[in-house]
């Protein structure tokens, strides 16, 4: 059978002086390893002169791992027979999953899996906010700890049942404290957006610890085949018509008052003429992705989901130019210096959106101006009044169209037909004359 030691090995001192702590597999007469969070300075370790080798002498990590190795000798009783078709570095690979996933009693912790699968994706730079907004709110419902087990289709009705509900969350602000927060019930649209990550990190788990291959089956039950996500309305019309739009970034700072509403302003037209550019990427955007004229980047939304990692390219229109001087990052990091101002764009967000209802008052719209119809009126002004086809807007929008998702395998990227949209677009806004007045309007701000 499989035998566990703790090991701590000479030849892989770091260059600052710290040894790391392993635990040796031995197993079918070769070795695996699983490497721990631990790392240990000479004065922790023993030297054994006859066989030349180190020995741990902290009794804390000795416990610590002692307490690992009995969860290895557990999950090795359920492996069993099927343990045979693992190599010695296979098997440590296995036990070291167990570790990073698991809970103190050994049972597949859900939230905890989520967690890891959360940092991970982060160190890749991707974007994991709405999972974790995801993970918080099964966390206030469930507690710290569910074992995929008690994941049942009952279950998951009874969390769409709790988000329908007004309810008090306490998180941890930027400074470290906590905060106390009244959310409201949420809509079936984001309550299918949560389902729908839940069931993403589900089938990560399954994945994981079921291999078919192997015959070694760990999570046995799938509940969203009883539980069916609620669907999604349609997303409401939030657009307005071109002669509104001119009214909303052409309205004067005297006008406008506050900072705030004057900020929000120019946020909001900013975003209608990048091709309703989403907030969170124009928050995000980074100096050297503004060459040449053009702004080229990932869109956060749907990165991790293309294999193109949703690449566009927005040629930057006369009209743009001038707050894009305006809002520049001084320190050169970040093409705007909103994260100077704002901690995430979460916050940046909902200070734009407060903005915009001040705006919306003043320029005496009866809509709940957000910057949702930044990106929506640009859409229905290139269809509606511009003519652009619908597969275009798409392009332009960065979406995918899943009947032509094979057709973007052969066909190059030709960015001239966003350009040329979005030319027709803001022509059609300003018409001409107005367009120059607002170029020196902006310009003087």
């Amino acid at each position: 059978m499989a035998t566990f030691k703790i090991s701590v090995f000479k030849h892989q001192q770091r260059a600052d002086g710290k040894y790391p702590v392993s635990i040796r597999v031995y197993w079918r007469r070769k070795y695996g390893y699983v490497g721990t969070e631990y790392y240990v300075t000479i004065h922790q370790i023993s030297q054994n002169k006859r066989k030349g080798t180190f020995e741990l002498k902290d009794t804390f990590i000795i416990a610590e791992l002692t307490r690992r190795i009995e969860l290895f000798e557990k999950e090795k009783l359920q492996l069993g027979l099927n343990m045979h078709r693992y190599s010695a570095p296979e098997l440590a690979r296995h036990f070291e999953s167990v570790t990073e996933r698991k809970g103190d009693d050994g049972l597949i912790d859900f939230i905890k899996f989520g967690q890891y699968y959360v940092e991970k994706e982060a160190k890749k730079g991707r974007n994991v906010s709405r999972i974790c907004t995801t993970l918080n709110a099964l966390t206030d419902f469930a507690g710290n700890k569910l074992p995929v087990r008690d994941l049942t289709s009952k279950r998951l009705k009874s969390f769409e049942d709790f988000l329908r509900t007004e309810r008090t969350t306490t998180r941890k602000n930027q400074f470290g404290k906590e905060v106390k927060t009244k959310r409201s019930p949420l809509s079936d649209t984001s309550i299918a957006g949560y389902m729908t990550d839940i069931r993403t990190i589900f089938n990560l788990i399954t994945d994981e610890y079921n291999d078919d291959e192997k015959g070694v089956i760990k999570i046995y039950h799938y509940p969203f085949r009883k539980y069916k996500l609620p669907d999604a309305p349609l997303p409401e019309k939030r657009n307005l018509p071109a002669e509104t739009i001119l009214r909303i970034i052409q309205a004067s700072d005297e006008e406008l008052k506050l900072q705030r509403t004057v900020q929000a302003r120019d946020v909001f037209a900013l975003s209608f003429l990048l091709v309703g550019i989403n907030i969170i990427d124009l928050y995000r955007l980074e100096a050297k992705e503004y060459h040449g004229g053009r702004i080229t980047y990932n869109r956060t939304k749907t990165e991790n989901r293309r294999r193109d990692s949703a690449l566009i390219s927005i040629r930057v229109e006369p009209e743009a130019l001038a707050l894009i001087e305006k809002y520049k990052d001084p320190e050169g990091k970040r093409l705007f210096r909103f994260y100077t101002q704002y901690a995430e764009h979460k916050t940046f967000l909902s200070n734009i959106n407060k903005g915009l209802k001040n705006l919306a008052s003043t320029c005496g719209l009866d809509v709940k101006l957000s910057t949702y119809y930044a990106r929506h009126s640009w859409a229905t002004i290139a269809r509606n009044r511009c003519g652009v086809s619908k597969s275009d807007i798409d392009e332009c929008l960065n979406h995918v169209d899943p009947a032509t998702k094979m057709a973007d395998v052969y066909i190059g990227k030709d960015w001239r037909l966003i350009d040329e949209s979005n030319r027709r677009v803001i022509d059609c806004v300003f018409e001409g004359k107005l367009r120059d007045n607002f170029v020196k309007h902006s310009a003087s701000k």
